[in-house]
């Protein structure tokens, strides 16, 4: 079996293992309203010019991701000839790239831990971690005791 058959066979597997992917040689053209809301934002066709991308195929690039909000965009694969064709630099080293995941989990894991601006908590009430002295009883007086019974179990009649 060739190469080529091999990866055919994967990405239709892949495929129907995720139906939810949708492959799309194009996005579908935009309505008119849709399209003339899209062009009124100056931005769109200087964005398209610097992608190298037709201005009516950017257009109905971003016209399918407001209409599908739940679509994830696909991930190009690209040759390092063809990355430094389209974008004018070199493909990123691999270590590049881990240097680049290693900060943004840095940065993550820096936003997880206390500012330093928060106080500490503190307990609101100190207690010793061996649990203090035992509490010496010394005899109690007996009216004292009889006044809290009758309190605790008054008589009934």
């Amino acid at each position: 079996m060739s190469q080529n058959e091999n990866e055919t066979e994967t990405e239709a597997a892949q495929q129907n293992e995720n139906p939810e992917i949708e492959t799309l040689d194009a996005a579908p053209p935009a309505s008119p309203e849709l399209r003339a809301k899209i062009l009124a934002d100056p931005n769109v066709a200087k964005v398209a010019a610097q992608l190298g991308t037709p201005l009516e195929e950017y257009v109905n690039q971003i016209a399918y991701y407001m209409n599908n909000p739940g679509v994830v965009p696909a991930l190009a694969q690209m040759s390092d000839e063809d990355i430094k064709k389209h974008t004018g630099n070199d493909a990123p080293t691999f270590e590049q790239i881990g240097a680049a995941v290693k900060a943004a989990s840095d940065a993550f894991m820096a936003g997880q831990a206390p500012s330093g601006f928060d106080p500490a908590r503190k307990n609101t009430v100190d207690m010793p971690s061996t649990g203090g002295e035992q509490v010496k009883t010394t005899s109690a007086d007996p009216s004292l005791q009889d006044a809290i019974k009758k309190g605790r179990f008054p008589s009934k009649g």
